[in-house]
Parts: C-alpha cells; structure tokens; sequence
C-alpha cells in the first residue's frame, strides 16, 4: 500500500518585525502578530541573553549549563557554569580563554631583556671553553 502524500498548506503573512512577506504551513487568522524565522530567532535570543538555565542531562547523569555567551553571542549548552565578569556578562571558555591568551601576550610585550654586561657573563655557572695549550 502507498501512503497518501499529505499536502501542505502555506499561507503568506507580513513579518510584525521588518515587514517581509513570509510563507507559514499553518493558518493564519490575521488576529495575531506574526513574524519571520530571522525575527524570531532574534527575540527568542534577546530573550535568553543573560540567562542561566540548569538542565539535568540523563544520557550523562550530569546537570547542564544552557546560556548563550554575551561575547559571541553563540548558543551554549555546557557541562561547565559560566562565569560572570564585574559588567554581568556572560563568557563560553572560548571567549573566556581567548581574552586571557590577549591578555598573556600584551603583559610579554612589556617585558624587555637587557643586554648582559662582561661582570654578569664572567659569573654565569657554566665553564668557558678554553683555549688548548
């Protein structure tokens, strides 16, 4: 036997947000705001922005971290909390452990080696190679 193909139907609406005009397979009764993908994506992450959620993982028997990094504005599901700085914004370990490696190389750009001078060579604790007589 042959499934029967199920038909979709699309119904065209102006996005509430930037006004585009948008295909949605569902009804729409012109009562309600309705909004494109891109638009909505961007109210749901507004939404999240700055927000912890502790989500309990049973595959790993472990709580979970999801939160979305105010650095790169990337959607993060963790094992690890993340940390706040002293603004309340929320750093991945990638944008945290990025900003320290900037931080190391700015810090070694300070660092200056002087030249040694002959008193400080003359103490140095390994032996001159001398000449053969």
């Amino acid at each position: 036997m042959k499934k029967d193909k199920k038909t979709q139907t699309l119904t065209k609406i102006s996005c509430a947000n930037c006004g585009k005009d948008y295909f949605v397979s569902f009804v729409a009764d012109g009562h309600r705001k309705y909004y494109c993908d891109e638009c909505l994506k961007e109210m749901h992450k507004n939404r999240k922005e700055g927000k912890i959620k502790k989500v309990f993982d049973p595959k790993n028997e472990k709580y979970m971290f999801d939160f979305i990094c105010d650095i790169c504005g990337e959607f993060r599901h963790a094992f690890y909390t993340p940390k706040r700085d002293k603004d309340g914004k929320l750093w991945c370990k990638e944008c945290l452990s990025k900003q320290t490696a900037e931080e190391q190389k700015k810090s070694r750009k300070n660092v200056r080696i002087a030249p040694a001078s002959q008193a400080a060579k003359d103490s140095l604790p390994f032996k001159k190679e001398e000449d053969d007589e």
